[in-house]
């Protein structure tokens, strides 16, 4: 049970079907109860598909894969599958394989924007309720090698889409963002706040949910919250 084990009789209201401890810790800053359960997908390769088709796709196939697991019929609990990728020139990048995949991820997204995409599928048994992809535009300043090799060799970049972690070593080479900052961090919250309420999902307002996630990325209230277009250098 993410946050502790649960109280008797309080049953999670949400299951979210990722291994994801970004994740984890943003369920947590908004105070939702919930349990994360991994779906035990093997992440296929985008291949031919549209980055947003392909992502779309796989989170909802982590919601369902969880549902059929744990056979549920109804909600609640609710199922929420989420999946994140780096999109540069309608190429997608996932979590890279070693560190020279890592290197030359970050050498494309040198210097340049780039778009990145969460897909949030929420389920209700075997019905998809909820499904949507949030895009966020992230702008890297250019770093040359040594700034890039020394990157690397603190591994911040393991297990990330796009080989870097907003929040991360990685914050120092971004300039700009235009939407949702928590979208790059692994999930977005306004959205999936907006649009689980309107399906009639308990969730926080997000005014409420606001010093919980402060408390998670403790940067400036504009950084976290507001939809900004280029603007002053972050980092």
């Amino acid at each position: 049970m993410a946050g502790g084990k649960a109280r008797a009789g309080r049953e999670p209201k949400l299951i979210l079907a990722s291994g994801s401890a970004r994740r984890r810790m943003i369920f947590q800053a908004l105070g939702l109860r919930f349990a994360a359960v991994t779906s035990g997908l093997e992440e296929p390769a985008c291949g031919g598909q549209q980055p947003e088709g392909f992502v779309r796709g796989l989170a909802a196939a982590k919601a369902r894969a969880v549902v059929e697991q744990m056979r549920l019929r109804s909600a609640p609990p609710w199922v929420v599958g989420a999946d994140t990728v780096v999109v540069v020139d309608r190429t997608v990048f996932g979590q890279p394989a070693d560190v020279a995949d890592a290197r030359r991820m970050m050498r494309a997204l040198a210097g340049r924007g780039h778009e990145v995409m969460t897909a949030v599928s929420i389920w209700s048994g075997p019905v998809e309720v909820v499904g949507f992809v949030e895009t966020t535009i992230v702008r890297f300043r250019a770093f040359d090698s040594f700034e890039l090799e020394r990157y690397l060799g603190e591994g911040d970049w393991r297990g990330k889409a796009g080989a870097y972690a907003i929040q991360g070593a990685a914050g120092a080479f971004v300039t700009a963002v235009e939407g949702d900052a928590w979208n790059v961090v692994g999930f977005p919250v306004r959205s999936f706040l907006d649009r689980a309420r309107a399906a009639g999902i308990p969730v926080p307002e997000e005014r409420s949910a606001r010093p919980g996630l402060a408390r998670l990325w403790p940067v400036a209230d504009d950084e976290l919250f507001a939809d900004r277009r280029w603007g002053p250098r972050w980092g």
